[in-house]
């Protein structure tokens, strides 16, 4: 059976009219992109989505951003709570116009499967926002999240529905609890999801007052990274963001050891199988946010060979030779 030819162009930049970016908080949430909110479990993730999601259908200032505020419908994934006594009590405490805010009602949605339903859903509802809350409640059982052809697939599908729709796509994602570390980049699978998001925003506790939570607005693609955002959690579920904090002073050394270490773990699994193109772990974990500086100092760390090749240079484990 021959297989279909594509039908194709060539087109010349001076043809296309340049778009500016737009958005639901800049420069924290753009419009029509796969967007991350990572952290701890237990951390408040939810919480906070359900907040962002809440503001939307209200019409008030996202994050206390300074983006025009917008008003629109929502979905909101949730494998983990219930509707009745978990999510409505909390987008009610929010302040959410909660006919504005729908949920999907499908056993076993999964994205792998089901991309058809949340287009339809997002088509119906004038959606301006999806959350889906955790990632992994809805990566499905045909799809792996350490395998980079698996969420290259699945989240390259969510992001042609939020450029068709213009629907903003946040992805809450946990993190593992690895003893012994503060790495800021534990559990997230494939490095392609955090290479396809974005932004990504990182919730953490504060050390010095357990109570605080804090936004670091770890890596943005399409704008200079948004300043650390604090914020409370009050008894209702709520959200009160505080005007001033000082994270960065904090937080500072264990930011950049954490990249390191997530840069270590990133380059070992991608050189698991064999040896690879350096330059091809550069460009991915470049995508990914992390420095050439980190990146190389990563590679020091496992003690990674260079080897020469006709077409370049290919970084290999020690033990490992190319067939």
């Amino acid at each position: 059976m021959s297989k279909k030819q594509k039908e194709w162009s060539i087109r010349y930049l001076n043809t296309i009219q340049p778009v500016e970016v737009k958005w639901l908080a800049y420069p924290y949430i753009p419009i029509g992109k796969f967007v991350l909110l990572i952290g701890d479990p237990g951390i408040g993730k939810s919480t906070l989505a359900v907040n962002i999601a809440a503001a939307l259908t209200a019409g008030r200032p996202i994050l206390e951003s300074e983006s025009e505020p917008q008003t629109g419908s929502v979905i909101y994934l949730s494998a983990e709570d219930k509707a009745e006594d978990t999510l409505t009590p909390r987008f009610i405490a929010a302040g959410a116009d909660c006919s504005k805010a729908a949920i999907i009602d499908c056993i076993g949605l999964n994205i792998s499967e089901d991309l058809h339903i949340i287009d339809t859903a997002i088509s119906d509802t004038k959606a301006k926002l999806i959350c889906i809350d955790p990632l992994q409640g809805y990566i499905g059982s045909d799809a792996d999240m350490t395998r980079a052809a698996d969420m290259r697939r699945l989240i390259g599908g969510l992001s042609v529905i939020a450029e068709k729709y213009d629907c903003a796509i946040l992805a809450i994602g946990h993190m593992n609890k690895s003893s012994g570390t503060k790495s800021l980049y534990r559990g997230l699978g494939s490095i392609d999801i955090a290479a396809s998001a974005r932004s990504i925003m990182l919730v953490e506790r504060s050390e010095d007052e357990p109570d605080i939570r804090v936004i670091r607005h770890i890596k943005s693609s399409l704008a200079p990274e948004g300043d650390p955002l604090a914020f409370r959690i009050e008894r209702n579920s709520s959200i009160r963001f505080l005007e001033t904090y000082d994270y960065e002073n904090e937080y500072a050394d264990n930011f950049e050891d954490g990249k390191r270490e997530w840069a270590s773990n990133t380059i070992f699994s991608l050189l698991s199988s064999g040896p690879r193109p350096g330059a091809d772990i550069q460009r991915i974990c470049a995508d990914a946010g992390i420095s050439e500086s980190t990146v190389n100092r990563a590679k020091k760390d496992l003690g990674i060979r260079s080897v020469r090749k006709p077409d370049g240079w290919d970084w290999t484990l020690i033990g490992q030779e190319r067939q």
